[in-house]
C-alpha cells in the first residue's frame, strides 16, 4: 500500500526528472551537456531508491547505487574529459538545426503526447506506473528530438543516453526492476559503449578538426 505522502514524493521526483531532462535542450555548450545529463541521472538514481521503498524490493537499492556510480559520475567523468580533450575549438552549439525556443516548445508537446499515450494504453497500472511511465516516454522521445535536432556528435551522445535513462526508467517503473545480474551486464554494455563512442569522438576531432556531423557526409567509398 502506497501513503498519500510517498504519491506526492513520486509525483515531485517525477517533475525535478522532467525539468532535469529539459536542462539538455536548453543547452548549448559541451560541459553544460554533461551537467544536464549528469543531473538527470542522478535524479534517476534517486527515483529508484524511492520505488525501491515503495516497493520493498530490496535490489532496487542496488540498482539505484549502480545508477549513481556508473551513469552519474563516472561516464559524465569520461565526457568531461573528452570534452577537454577535444581538438575542435568551438565548444558551443552555434548552429542547430532547430533553435534553442522551439526546441523548448517541441519538447513541452513531446511531454503532452507522452501523457497522452499514456491514457490510451490498456495496462493494470498502480501509483508507480501511472506517474513513471509517461515520463519515461517523455525522456525516450526528447532524447530522440536532441539526436535528430543538434549537430554536435557530444551532444548526440548525450540524447542517446536520455534515451536509455528512458527505457530503463520504463522497465523499473513497469517490472520494478530485472534480475540484479541483467542489470550489472547492462550497466557494463553501457560503459562499455560510451568508451567507445569517446574513442570516435577522438577520432572524429582528430580527423575533420571538428564534430559536426554534417563532416561524416564526406566519408564516402570511392
Amino acid at each position: 500500500m502506497i501513503f498519500p505522502t510517498e504519491i506526492n514524493l513520486l509525483d515531485i521526483s517525477a517533475v525535478i526528472l522532467l525539468v532535469a531532462t529539459f536542462g539538455l535542450v536548453v543547452s548549448r555548450g559541451f560541459l553544460n551537456w554533461v551537467n544536464a545529463y549528469r543531473y538527470q541521472t542522478i535524479v534517476l538514481a534517486g527515483i529508484v531508491a524511492l520505488i525501491a521503498s515503495v516497493s520493498n524490493i530490496w535490489e532496487l537499492y542496488l540498482v539505484s547505487a549502480l545508477t549513481l556510480g556508473i551513469k552519474a559520475v563516472i561516464i559524465p567523468k569520461i565526457l568531461f574529459y573528452v570534452t577537454k580533450k577535444l581538438d575542435s575549438p568551438i565548444k558551443l552549439e552555434i548552429d542547430p538545426y532547430i533553435s534553442l525556443k522551439l526546441s523548448v516548445i517541441i519538447s513541452a508537446l513531446l511531454v503532452a503526447m507522452s501523457y497522452f499515450i499514456f491514457l490510451y494504453l490498456d495496462i493494470k497500472s498502480n501509483e508507480i506506473i501511472q506517474v513513471f511511465l509517461p515520463v519515461s516516454f517523455a525522456l525516450f522521445f526528447i532524447g530522440l528530438f536532441v539526436i535528430v535536432s543538434r549537430r554536435k556528435a557530444l551532444n548526440q551522445m548525450v540524447g542517446l543516453l536520455t534515451i536509455e535513462n528512458g527505457l530503463f526508467l520504463f522497465a523499473v517503473s513497469l517490472t520494478h526492476g530485472f534480475s540484479l545480474i541483467i542489470e550489472i551486464g547492462l550497466m557494463a554494455d553501457i560503459l562499455l559503449g560510451v568508451i567507445i563512442s569517446s574513442i570516435l569522438l577522438f577520432r572524429m576531432s582528430r580527423t575533420f578538426d571538428s564534430i559536426d556531423i554534417k563532416n561524416l557526409e564526406s566519408l564516402r567509398d570511392d
